[in-house]
């Protein structure tokens, strides 16, 4: 690591606590924008009925001006993200804990803290990690935390190796397939209010950030996930959810939704277009 990034990962602890505070109603017509993008075929939910869970990710959006915009559509570094220097940025993983139902008609707050930042060498160089706290409340009843870990990566070069693909070590007890299209991955990115070039910009996708094509948001690859969970067990409540993104998945891809449950607990996965594991995961119940 250079002299330059050990001296910016110091300067960075200064975000630690930094906050974030949003509101937003939890509308019938954002749990139905849900439904429509996973395709459940669920009936029209009413007030006061739980909604179903990832459904948090669309809610209390960061709703930055188009003129704080950075050139790959987030929110300029520096105001409640910190200036990590690295160009490319990914959404690594998550670890949730859901406590409390949150319910269709409350006004639902998200506390975000910035809460520590670290550095890892990769096999493509320099990794920055970074790790806030989410916290959405109804009537400050604490309904989900969530640890949140994005990485920086640096600019793709010819040359780098390939990705170390891992397989699958189980078999599954439930399986879906998908595949994810470019008006999908729109949609998805209107949902969440993710403006992130890499998920429906193919020119800047492949130009300026060297990925084959647009890529499948984790979050997405993660409710897929907890969307099986619900096909599979839609009576009993997730409390516990881990995921970790390992390997992209590109749009046209066919990815595969798994699961294995065990006594209480689940294993999670997708299973990508080479075999390899694109995402695992960990529930409880």
């Amino acid at each position: 690591m250079s002299d330059k990034l050990i001296a910016e990962i110091k300067s960075l602890k200064q975000w630690e606590g930094h906050e974030e505070r949003v509101e937003e109603l939890l509308s019938p017509i954002k749990v139905a924008g849900y439904h429509a993008v996973l395709d459940t075929g669920e009936p029209p939910v009413k007030t006061g009925d739980p909604a179903p869970s990832g459904i948090h990710w669309m809610l209390a959006r960061s709703t930055t001006p188009q003129s704080e915009l950075g050139t790959d559509g987030l929110g300029l570094r520096g105001s409640f993200i910190p200036p990590v220097s690295l160009p490319r940025r990914m959404w690594a993983g998550s670890d949730i804990e859901f406590l409390n139902p949150l319910k269709v008609g409350e006004m639902v707050e998200r506390r975000s803290s910035f809460d520590s930042v670290f550095h890892k060498q990769g096999r493509t160089g320099n990794l920055v990690f970074v790790k806030i706290k989410h916290d959405y409340s109804i009537q400050q009843e604490l309904c989900i935390r969530e640890i949140q870990t994005l990485v920086y990566r640096e600019p793709a070069k010819p040359g780098d190796p390939e990705p170390d693909l891992q397989t699958i070590p189980y078999k599954p007890l439930w399986e879906r397939s998908l595949v994810p299209d470019s008006v999908l991955l729109f949609r998805y990115s209107a949902l969440t209010f993710n403006g992130h070039r890499i998920h429906y910009d193919r020119s800047y996708c492949v130009e300026q950030e060297g990925y084959p094509g647009l890529v499948v948001h984790g979050p997405f690859q993660a409710t897929l996930l907890l969307d099986l969970c619900r096909r599979n067990k839609p009576e009993v409540p997730l409390k516990h959810f881990k995921f970790r993104a390992m390997n992209p998945v590109f749009e046209g891809e066919k990815i595969h939704i798994c699961g294995k449950e065990n006594v209480g607990t689940g294993n999670l996965w997708i299973r990508g277009s080479r075999d390899e594991l694109a995402m695992k995961a960990e529930a409880s119940w």
